[in-house]
């Protein structure tokens, strides 16, 4: 089995930069380091990896991705081809010439000849009638697949001053909670030792019961020094 770039993520990593965290989606792969996100796609179109600062993802989200332009030319296209099919079935134009072309009572037969030739006119008129709403009802269908082909889902990671991550997410992810997983890897690691660092001391301000360290908290020198007692300092 031929190796990826995800099997060796230490190859892409930077000095200090260590993976703290990995999510494998059924197609694709996220490596969270203490610095960035990287994300492998291998079989998706595009890039086969991309890479964000942690700090710029500032959100992990399933959105389904969706053209609504396609949903209306698909709409305007189905609509037109089913009216002109309406209208070549039910309308027979090239009919009524004929039925006009007998019933002149010409002589010379020029209109009937004539007649006939607009009959003909309007039979190939009838005809593309018929091939144009065909044509219309092909397109609407062509536009209504391009807009559920566009409706797939996908994990978007949000780089703020970037290019989003668009990675192919599906239900067993999903029902694995791998999104979720994703989401708090990618956030600031704490601690409750965080909260503990610079702190005071618990004993700060507290007799410890050592005369030693208690005398020294003491501020301003003794005044009950006997062998001071009573000497007049003004010389």
């Amino acid at each position: 089995m031929q190796e990826t770039w995800s099997d060796h993520v230490d190859q892409l990593l930077d000095e200090r930069e260590r993976e703290q965290h990995r999510v494998d989606l059924d197609r694709a792969t996220v490596v969270v380091t203490n610095r960035r996100v990287l994300a492998f796609t291998p079989d998706e179109d595009g890039p086969n990896y991309r890479s964000a600062d942690r700090p710029n993802v500032t959100r992990v989200s399933v959105e389904t991705d969706s053209a609504p332009g396609r949903l209306l030319w698909g709409s305007l296209f189905l609509c037109l081809g089913l009216g002109l099919l309406l209208i070549g079935t039910t309308v027979d134009l090239a009919g009524l010439a004929d039925d006009y072309a007998g019933a002149t009572g010409d002589p010379t037969g020029i209109v009937d000849a004539a007649l006939e030739t607009l009959a003909t006119i309007l039979l190939v008129f009838d005809l593309s009638i018929l091939v144009g709403g065909g044509l219309l009802l092909a397109l609407a269908a062509l536009f209504f697949a391009g807009y559920a082909r566009s409706r797939w889902r996908r994990l978007a990671l949000r780089v703020s001053g970037g290019d989003d991550i668009l990675l192919p997410v599906t239900d067993a992810d999903l029902e694995a909670g791998r999104a979720v997983a994703l989401e708090e890897a990618i956030l600031p690691n704490t601690s409750p030792a965080d909260g503990d660092a610079g702190g005071d001391s618990p004993t700060d301000g507290l007799s410890t019961g050592d005369p030693s360290t208690d005398d020294a908290s003491i501020d301003g020198p003794s005044t009950n020094d006997p062998s001071t007692a009573g000497v007049d300092e003004s010389g």
